[in-house]
This record gives structure tokens, C-alpha cells and sequence, in this order.
């Protein structure tokens, strides 16, 4: 996540590419997902009126791209949603639940990230693949070599369940 340096007008509450996310606010809420408090309709930076710098207010954390969010389910489980134009990316949900059905999952050589749910938006072009909230391998943790080495065939590893 970046930071919000500035916004696009003034009076604007959230830059254009973030307003997608907004408007679908209760809609996903009714649905089981809460989106981080910035794209709750109605929202104000704490950052304006509050008494902290920018980059210690959580709702100033924007997205790297602009199709994926982070988001909490019902439950507490931290997830991660993606926007899906149906128009453009005509198989993607389908490709997602073969490689997600229980014959793909339970294969080791896959090693795609699950699917946890989708949910297509009424009336609209668009749906939202549901995933577990992961984070950038960049990063990884690593305590061992050998972890290093367990690791290593899980991202190089072409996927072999596609069709050729």
C-alpha cells in the first residue's frame, strides 16, 4: 500500500480510481466483506482533522492497484478481493474454479492461490474473486536455507493444469 499524498481537488474525498471501491462499499458489506474505513461512504481523512501525520492514520494507505483490495470477512479472516471486468477478461472466473474445484486443489503441483468465493455484481459488467490475503514474497520470512529451497519450486514451477 501507498500513501495518500494528496487528493485529486479540492473538496474530492478519494482519488478517481478509488471511488469504484466506495460505491461498492455496502454492497460487499451486505455480502460479508468489510473494505478498509477510507471507502465507507461518507468518510472523512482522520488526518485532516486529527492531530497525526499522514503516515500514521491506517485510512491514508491506498491501493498499488486499483483492482485489488484488502478487506476483512464476517468472520475476521483477512482477504483480499479483486475486480473483474467480465467484458474484458471473459474466462478468468472460469479458469479460477477449475484451478480452485477440488480436482485441481488437492493436486501438489498446484499451486495457485484458492478461491474463497465470487461474487458477481448485480446489473453490472463486473464480479469480485475472493482470495486469502497474502503477502509480498519480497518479504518473505525466510529463518533457513532449506526453507529457501522448500520454496523455490512453488514459484518456479510452471502451472500444468491449464489447457494447451
Amino acid at each position: 500500500m501507498a500513501y495518500a499524498l494528496e487528493l485529486e481537488s479540492e473538496g474530492d474525498d478519494l482519488p478517481s480510481y478509488e471511488i469504484f471501491w466506495r460505491d461498492h462499499y455496502e454492497y460487499l458489506k451486505d455480502r460479508g466483506y468489510t473494505l478498509r474505513r477510507r471507502y465507507e461512504p461518507g468518510w472523512t481523512p482522520s488526518w485532516v482533522y486529527g492531530n497525526k501525520d499522514l503516515v500514521e492514520c491506517e485510512d491514508s494507505c491506498v491501493p498499488n492497484h486499483w483492482v485489488v483490495l484488502d478487506a476483512t470477512r464476517d468472520d475476521g479472516t483477512y482477504v483480499t478481493l479483486k475486480r473483474v471486468d467480465l467484458i474484458r477478461a471473459t474466462q478468468e472466473i472460469e479458469i479460477v474454479k477449475l484451478l480452485s474445484s477440488p480436482e485441481f486443489a488437492e493436486d501438489p503441483k498446484n499451486h495457485c492461490v484458492p478461491i474463497l468465493d465470487i461474487i458477481e455484481v448485480d446489473g453490472s459488467n463486473s464480479a469480485f474473486i475472493v482470495m486469502p490475503l497474502l503477502f509480498f514474497t519480497g518479504f518473505a520470512p525466510f529463518e533457513t536455507i532449506g526453507e529457501v529451497l522448500e520454496y523455490w519450486p512453488t514459484i518456479s514451477t510452471p502451472s500444468q493444469h491449464l489447457p494447451r
